[in-house]
């Protein structure tokens, strides 16, 4: 096995390349397992609202990319990080926004998708419940 940033495990790697179309390019595939992820967010509309939460921080000069699944989701860039983590703002402690990755975003997408009002929903992933959180406020 060749020496990654990231570890792989042997019989993971062996399985992901049997089940890789010839098509594709497995170091590709690794080198993009290896990228970091986009840092994203997503606000919590039970709080406050999109229009009032990007009125409240035009200031601080936060680049925000919408993602295209999530209206409440978006991408985040800060160049204050190191000074002010972005768990540490006064913004995050007091629950207006969560720092969730946008894939995570998506289940409750297809869940609403094509106009769908589930009555029920099980949420049956892990911890910490932003996808619950999510839920709760698509459905009021």
């Amino acid at each position: 096995m060749a020496q990654h940033a990231v570890y792989f495990p042997d019989a993971f790697l062996t399985q992901m390349r049997e089940a890789m179309p010839s098509t594709l390019s497995f170091d590709e595939f690794i080198s993009a397992c290896q990228r970091p992820l986009r840092r994203s967010i997503r606000i919590n509309t039970l709080k406050i609202s999109v229009a009032d939460f990007l009125a409240l921080i035009a200031p601080y000069g936060w680049s925000l990319t919408p993602i295209p699944w999530c209206h409440e989701g978006f991408w985040i860039e800060r160049d204050d990080e190191e000074a002010l983590p972005l768990g540490s703002t006064a913004e995050h402690l007091s629950g207006l926004f969560y720092i969730q990755e946008a894939s995570s975003m998506l289940p409750v997408a297809a869940l609403f998708a094509d106009g769908n009002h589930p009555q029920r929903v099980m949420d049956m992933a892990a911890a910490p419940g932003s996808t619950t959180a999510r839920c709760a406020a698509r459905r009021g």
